[in-house]
């Protein structure tokens, strides 16, 4: 569209008129595939306000190059423009700091940026906006209307208009609805509603929590001591909410995190880190399967079943800590009847598994007599099956049984020490089911093997 426009060579007016049709978020798309050329010319037919509302579209790190294409002055206009936490995140981006620090000197809300700035990407405080309609509690409902028609064209939503006193300590908000509907005389005190607020050093994943708990499309922030200092609204938080998932998913897979842009040996390079991390771990187990394999050599149809005892066990502890850091997410733990209903259905999934595996095995052994160590031949076909399918049925159910509390246990440690529960990955929960199962399987087959005298 933009380069058809661009193509028919019309005048501002006429291109403005057509283009000013076209959503923000499409005209950034299309902007990334036009030549430096053809962008130039864009550029020029696009107002500033319009400019600045398609570059807070970009991905932050993509607007810092396109914006790098103009001269300070022209940055300036555009970051005026935009809103403050738009701009925050650009200029974060910003690879040459002089420029960045020169810039920030020439804007209009060059305080708040400077405040804003020095947030942490996780705290509440790097997403916060001013740009909000306040009142005051002593207002009579009329004059409050008032009040919100002079600020609603600076206004980011008008959904909720905050209460907050003269000395800015946050009170109270009032809906737009309710505001309507009350008739004069009335006080905003009356009708205002004790919405939930923030403070700014508060992790973004609270607010998210509190806005998705309360239903709020805005959420308001304050300092440690009440004073009202912006709000959060909904499109904010849908962005931090997606990029929370998408790091979880990462961390859940040990997949560090990479940018799509990033090429193939930067890539590979961010992932070595962890998978050493997960060959290391998986030292103990290596070492761990030789000894017990030397204390029952002979009895190879233990190492034939191994495969099934590493498998479902992981499989389990996998599905068991993605509903924990699901809980973990929404609620900040799990529940006791969460931990309880958790367990029982994997102790029902233990004890159904145990019981096909048992069949199975039995079946096997008894009629293949294959792997069995010496001793076995002064037993019957049906005494060592039994012997065999009880070792590894009561092995299976033992410990898909105990790994779920492990997978639910493993990530509440992680959150308990200040460490992200995601970090409990697929792989390395894995790694460590896989040690304690061959813990259990071959520790059980040397103590019942042992006992009856067949090795």
């Amino acid at each position: 569209m933009i380069k058809k426009l661009l193509s028919l060579k019309l005048n501002k007016k006429d291109f403005q008129e057509k283009v000013n049709k076209m959503h923000a978020y499409d005209i950034a798309k299309e902007l990334l595939e036009l030549t430096p050329l053809e962008r130039k010319e864009l550029y020029n037919l696009l107002s500033t306000e319009r400019l600045a509302e398609v570059v807070a579209y970009l991905e932050p790190e993509i607007a810092a190059d396109i914006l790098e294409e103009f001269d300070k002055k022209t940055q300036t206009s555009i970051f005026d423009e935009m809103n403050v936490d738009d701009t925050v995140d650009i200029l974060l981006e910003y690879e040459d700091d002089d420029l960045r620090d020169e810039i920030i000197e020439t804007l209009e809300e060059k305080e708040d940026i400077s405040k804003f700035i020095t947030y942490d990407d996780d705290l509440v405080g790097a997403y916060l906006l001013t740009d909000y309609i306040f009142i005051r509690p002593n207002m009579d409902v009329k004059e409050a209307s008032s009040s919100l028609i002079k600020q609603a064209p600076e206004a980011e939503s008008i959904n909720l208009l905050f209460v907050k006193d003269e000395e800015d300590n946050y009170l109270g908000a009032v809906s737009l609805k309710t505001l309507i509907k009350a008739r004069s005389p009335k006080l905003v005190s009356e009708i205002m509603e004790n919405i939930p607020s923030v403070t700014d050093n508060s992790p973004v994943t609270e607010a998210v929590h509190d806005m998705k708990n309360y239903e709020l499309y805005e959420l308001p922030v304050v300092s440690d001591d009440n004073k009202l200092l912006g709000i959060l609204t909904l499109d904010d938080i849908i962005d931090v909410a997606t990029f929370e998932a998408e790091e979880d998913f990462e961390k859940l897979a040990a997949l560090p995190a990479t940018k799509k842009a990033e090429n193939w040996l930067k890539t590979a390079l961010r992932r070595l880190p962890w998978l050493l991390v997960l060959l290391i771990i998986s030292i103990p187990l290596m070492s761990f399967t030789d000894i017990m394999i030397g204390s029952i050599s002979g009895v190879t149809i233990l190492a034939f079943f191994q495969p099934l005892m590493l498998d479902s066990p992981g499989n389990v502890a996998t599905q068991t800590l993605a509903v924990a850091l699901k809980s973990i997410s929404d609620e900040g733990k799990m529940k006791r009847s969460e931990i309880k209903k958790e367990f029982a259905s994997n102790l029902i999934t233990s004890v159904l598994l145990g019981l096909i595996t048992f069949i199975i095995s039995f079946i096997f052994v008894y009629f293949t007599q294959t792997g069995l160590p010496s001793g076995a031949s002064s037993f019957t076909n049906l005494q060592t099956a039994l012997i065999f399918s009880s070792i590894i049925a009561g092995s299976l159910t033992i410990v898909v049984a105990v790994v779920s509390l492990l997978a639910i246990a493993i990530p509440h440690i992680f959150k308990s020490i200040k460490l992200d529960p995601a970090v409990a990955s697929g792989p390395l929960i894995t790694t460590i089911i896989d040690l304690f199962s061959t813990l259990v399987y071959f520790g059980l087959a040397a103590i019942i093997l042992k006992g009856v005298g067949m090795i």
